[in-house]
């Protein structure tokens, strides 16, 4: 009996192991036999010179690597830290507002979320333009600017763009899991620690964040994460310039292959972005690991 249930468990988790393998494994695997092979203008690495690692050094001896790879860690850094700090309070709002309020404050929370990431970034792009853009029409309204700035145009407000971008939806995502584990906080815990006098400071740092610390963290590995391989927010909003003071490692991935169409130093370059996001992701598991708890 145990048998046949492990063999339709089996069959039943088929379909979901021969997509993984189609559309990620086999996808992963090509890009590493690309990246060995002296590839420009075709993919047919048969006919091409098998090159080994050179691709490899070519890309990490560039200070183009180098500087998209600070920017990524630059990004993920501020874009994380803010995407917790307000995702944080939204989902403390939710829960300490009126009942009535609640649902309509939650759906406006969740609205970021459910526009498609290059929809997100056409709607900042015409918010950053210069001529009918809103933030620079407000910025000049309230006297911070003599005329629109040039978010898209300058680097340094360019940096802040993305960011500020990014953040808006990911706040929301941020929000979406903490609500959830904020959930299953025990109210007469809170009841209790208000009869002993605790403020609302006191109980949020000795009750609410301790118990919603596993939440928090694997909050912080998908942002994380998902920060380090932003692709669809730059590339829509910025295309990685102005020159390419906004490129991450994804987005200059994407300018090897398809604007300088040379496949085996963007394939190269795209395992090492791979490589990097998995060696952290392993870090950042082993470090949470012990303050998980499975059931």
């Amino acid at each position: 009996m145990r048998q046949r249930e492990s063999t339709i468990a089996l069959l039943f988790l088929a379909p979901a192991f021969l997509a993984l393998a189609v559309f990620l494994f086999y996808p992963i695997v090509q890009t590493a036999i690309y990246s060995l092979f002296d590839l420009e203008y075709s993919t047919r690495w048969r006919e091409a010179p098998f090159v080994g690692l050179a691709n490899y050094r070519a890309v990490l001896a560039s200070r183009e690597f180098w500087g998209s790879m600070r920017f990524t860690v630059l990004f993920a850094v501020a874009a994380v830290t803010l995407e917790f700090v307000l995702g944080l309070s939204m989902a403390l709002a939710s829960f300490w507002v009126i009942r009535p309020l609640r649902g309509i404050l939650r759906t406006i929370i969740v609205l970021p979320w459910a526009i498609p990431a290059i929809i997100q970034a056409s709607i900042w792009r015409w918010l950053f333009n210069t001529d009918v853009g809103l933030i620079g029409a407000l910025a000049v309204g309230l006297g911070l600017a003599e005329k629109p700035p040039l978010f898209l145009a300058d680097p340094t407000l360019a940096v802040f763009s993305v960011i500020i971008a990014y953040v808006w939806k990911g706040a929301a995502i941020t929000a979406i899991f903490l609500m959830g584990g904020l959930a299953m906080v025990p109210q007469h815990l809170h009841d209790a620690a208000k009869m002993d006098g605790a403020r609302a400071w006191m109980r949020l740092r000795r009750i609410t964040l301790p118990l919603i610390l596993p939440t928090i963290l694997v909050v912080l590995l998908f942002r994380t994460l998902d920060a380090l391989r932003v692709f669809d927010i730059v590339y829509g909003l910025t295309g990685g310039g102005p020159g390419a003071t906004t490129d991450t490692l994804s987005s200059f991935a994407y300018k090897f292959y398809f604007t300088f169409v040379q496949f085996g130093r963007g394939s190269a370059y795209a395992i090492i972005t791979f490589l990097l996001v998995m060696a952290l992701s392993l870090l950042y598991i082993r470090r949470i690991t012990p303050h998980l708890r499975f059931r």
